[in-house]
Parts: C-alpha cells; sequence; structure tokens
C-alpha cells in the first residue's frame, strides 16, 4: 500500500497521517488487502456510497461507539465527502490502536472525479446542461 505522509488531492492534513490514493485504494480493496470505513453520515451514505466489499459506514458523530464493530484484523482507509472528517477519524484510530489507518486522499469526490464505482440515488448531470435539466 502506498501512503505518502502528505495528501496530492486535499489541502487539509495532520502530521502523522498517512494518505492513500483512489486508485490505490480500490486496488487494496480489490484485493482484500484493506477495508474502507465511510464516516459519513448516515443521510450521506443513503444518497450515495461505495457498494463495493469490506465497506463499513460509521458516521463520525458515533464512531467512539462503534471502535469494537470496526474490524482490525486489516489495514482500515478511511473516507468522507473530501477528505477533512477522515483525516481527523484516521488520526483517532490511529491513537487508539487502529495503527494501520490511512485517509482516502480527496475522500469520496475525488474517488467519483476518477471515475471509480460508487452508486447514488442522485441523477447524472448532462454534459450539456450541468444537470439543469431532466435529460438524465
Amino acid at each position: 500500500m502506498i501512503t505518502p505522509k502528505t495528501p496530492s488531492f486535499q489541502s487539509f492534513n495532520i502530521f502523522g497521517v498517512e494518505h492513500i490514493s483512489p486508485e490505490n485504494a480500490l486496488e487494496e480493496l480489490d484485493k482484500g488487502l484493506a477495508i474502507f470505513v465511510d464516516v459519513r453520515e448516515e443521510s450521506e451514505f443513503m444518497i450515495e456510497f461505495i457498494s463495493l466489499n469490506d465497506v463499513f459506514n460509521f458516521p463520525m458523530s458515533a464512531i467512539m461507539d462503534n471502535l469494537k464493530n470496526i474490524p482490525d484484523d486489516k489495514p482500515i482507509i478511511v473516507f468522507c465527502q473530501g477528505g477533512v472528517r477522515s483525516t481527523k477519524v484516521a488520526n483517532m484510530l490511529n491513537r487508539n490502536g487502529f495503527v494501520n489507518s490511512v485517509n482516502l486522499d480527496g475522500g469520496l469526490k475525488t474517488w467519483k472525479a476518477k471515475g471509480l464505482p460508487f452508486e447514488s440515488i442522485l441523477p447524472l448531470a448532462c454534459s450539456s446542461c450541468s444537470g439543469s435539466c431532466s435529460c438524465s
């Protein structure tokens, strides 16, 4: 797993938290070498999500209550919408015994921009109208 100490796709960083690119994160997940922890709130998760194996939703607001539910047998890739909350949670996890926790650099926003798999209940915007019509 390639995890630089500084992010490339987001400006927020906490010293000591490592980051992983979306492409490398998908590769780790596909190989069964890591798990994803989505720390967005349930209302965000219900709108759009990564529907692959080993993706868990433990909202940041309840993460401390869910520590016992987070698998600790593989490295943890934490993500949120843009990388700020997930960087904070990765830092907290690392300090609470989950020493192989990293942040998904740029979060779900960058994941989607790279064309990686996700599901959404929102209609996709067409290229001619930027989503302001009902053509999608």
